[in-house]
C-alpha cells in the first residue's frame, strides 16, 4: 500500500531536516509542492518547488492551497502521484491546516507527525539561522506560525508528536515511529 508521512509543526521545528533524513536513509520520496513565488537563489523547479505562474497554478488539482505573503502555495494530487511513482513511501512538509486536509482526505494512507521543540527560544534561533533572508521573528509571529506552535485540536488525535530537541534521539524515535506504522516495508 502507498503511504504518506506528513510532517508539520512550527517554523524551526526541523520539518525539512527530518524530511531530508527520511529521503536519504529510508528511501522516501518527497512530495514537491507548488508556489507562485519566485525561486530563491539556488532553488530549482521540480526539485524545491514547482514554480508556477498564477495561470499554471490554477490548472493543478490541489488537496490544499493557501495564499501566504501574496503568493499561492499548494500540494497537488499530481505532485503526490509523481512522488508515489518513485517510492510507495512519500513525505511532505505542510502547515497544520494542510496536514489536517491530508488526514481527512487520505486517512488510511496518511501518517501525521507533529514536530515540537521544548523552547520557544530554540525555535527563534533556528529560524534566524536559516540561510535565506526572511526575518525569523516575522515568520514565527505570522498567523500561521502562531497557529502551528501547538497541535491544533482537530489534529490532536491524528498526529503523533515528536519532540525534536536532540537530533540523535529524534532519529531513534523516527525509526520507532516508522516501524510502528509499518513504513519500513512496501506492503
Amino acid at each position: 500500500m502507498k503511504r504518506l508521512l506528513v510532517l508539520c509543526g512550527a517554523p524551526g521545528s526541523g520539518k525539512t531536516r527530518v524530511s531530508n533524513y527520511l529521503q536519504q536513509h529510508y528511501g522516501f520520496s518527497r512530495v514537491i509542492t507548488h508556489t507562485t513565488r519566485p525561486p530563491r537563489t539556488g532553488e530549482v523547479t521540480g526539485q524545491d518547488y514547482y514554480f508556477e505562474t498564477t495561470a499554471s497554478f490554477a490548472k493543478q488539482h490541489y488537496f490544499e492551497k493557501v495564499v501566504y505573503d501574496r503568493h499561492y502555495y499548494g500540494s497537488s494530487r499530481e505532485g503526490l502521484k509523481r512522488a508515489w511513482q518513485k517510492s510507495p513511501r512519500a513525505v511532505i512538509v505542510l502547515d497544520t491546516q494542510g496536514a489536517l486536509t491530508y488526514c481527512q482526505q487520505l486517512p488510511q494512507q496518511t501518517v501525521c507527525v507533529y514536530l515540537a521543540v521544548s523552547s520557544p527560544q530554540t525555535l527563534l534561533k533556528r529560524v534566524e539561522q536559516r540561510s535565506f533572508t526572511e526575518n525569523g521573528k516575522k515568520h514565527l509571529q505570522s498567523r500561521e506560525g502562531q497557529r502551528d506552535l501547538q497541535v491544533p485540536p482537530a489534529l490532536q488525535n491524528k498526529c503523533q508528536v515528536l519532540v525534536n530537541d536532540n537530533w540523535q534521539q529524534t532519529q531513534q524515535e523516527l525509526e520507532q515511529l516508522l516501524r510502528a506504522n509499518k513504513l519500513f516495508s512496501d506492503d
